[in-house]
């Protein structure tokens, strides 16, 4: 073995090793409230969607105070104050709602503080918004946008864990002034010597998500070269992907409401979607014309959360 193989063979052990006790961190990790994974499990085309919510609900009253508090935001804009779980529940509608439980499901166990940790929900929030208005807007890829929202939402909780466990290895990624998908991952090998997607992976494996929610976060960032099978990983990743790229490129930028439609869509082209077989797929006027319902959505949801 020469001694380029053994400098290899050396760093692939140390990162393995720095990802397995970085890894035990996640078992200190609080579970999902039971509450809020009951919640989640609720299918919101379900005749008795309503009632059924309306009953976990009441097990949480810090829940269910949240719930109240989004219904009177100045975005629902209720003709008079929504005072219980079921007029809000009505003003709302159910897939907002469920929105909220999985952001209020990750909140109990993150709680942002610092700037780069709030910046991390925000750009959570806008991807788990994007991913399931691209699942709704590209119905040929066949995703659920429930489930699509979830992904969006948990697709860098491995970040999360970093903030939780090692939040100053974390601002010294942040400041590395990465600002694609693709260098943030080169910043996470260069700092921790694994990446987000691997911790995120273990992380989605400790709260027991399914096993298909759990391989998209492992592989969000890998590039996806064969075509779009609608229904599989590949079609998740590839929403995923856009997603992300969305809220890198535009919505997270202080001037998006300045920014033409024109200007956007040029955006969208180039730095979005990035190759014909996406363009293809979901044609860049498209998501220009929905750019705006995510981001209003997104704010909202962050407003009903507190953390802006």
């Amino acid at each position: 073995m020469d001694g380029n193989q053994q400098e290899q063979r050396f760093v692939a052990a140390a990162a393995d090793t720095e990802l397995e006790i970085m890894a035990t961190k996640i078992h200190e990790l609080p579970v999902l409230p039971q509450v809020l994974v009951r919640l989640l499990q609720l299918d919101p085309a379900s005749d008795d969607f309503f009632d059924e919510f309306g009953r976990l609900a009441k097990e949480d009253p810090g829940f269910a105070v949240k719930v109240i508090a989004l219904a009177n935001s100045a975005a629902s804009a209720p003709a008079a104050p929504i005072t219980t779980i079921k007029d809000a529940l009505t003003r709302m509608g159910a897939q907002p709602i469920r929105s909220m439980v999985a952001s209020l499901a990750v909140q109990r166990v993150f709680m942002p503080s610092k700037p780069n940790e709030i910046a991390l929900w925000e750009h959570s929030v806008f991807a788990a918004f994007a991913c399931a208005q691209i699942a709704e807007i590209v119905p040929s890829i066949e995703i659920d946008p429930a489930e699509a929202y979830l992904v969006g939402l948990l697709h860098d909780i491995g970040r999360f864990v970093m903030f939780e466990h090692a939040a100053p290895h974390l601002l010294e990624v942040d400041e590395s002034n990465w600002s694609t998908a693709d260098e943030l991952i080169e910043a996470d090998v260069a700092v921790y010597n694994y990446t987000h997607a691997e911790l995120g992976y273990r992380a989605c494996e400790h709260w027991r998500l399914p096993e298909s929610i759990c391989d998209v976060i492992q592989l969000h960032h890998m590039p996806v070269d064969s075509e779009i099978v609608p229904g599989s990983i590949n079609a998740m990743l590839f929403c995923i992907q856009v997603a992300d790229n969305l809220c890198l490129a535009l919505l997270q930028r202080e001037d998006f409401a300045d920014i033409s439609p024109e200007e956007r869509e040029q955006i969208i082209t180039s730095d979005v979607l990035k190759t014909d077989r996406n363009i293809k797929t979901l044609p860049p006027e498209m998501l220009t014309f929905h750019a705006n319902k995510i981001h209003a959505d997104g704010r909202d949801l962050l407003a009903g959360l507190g953390l802006t």
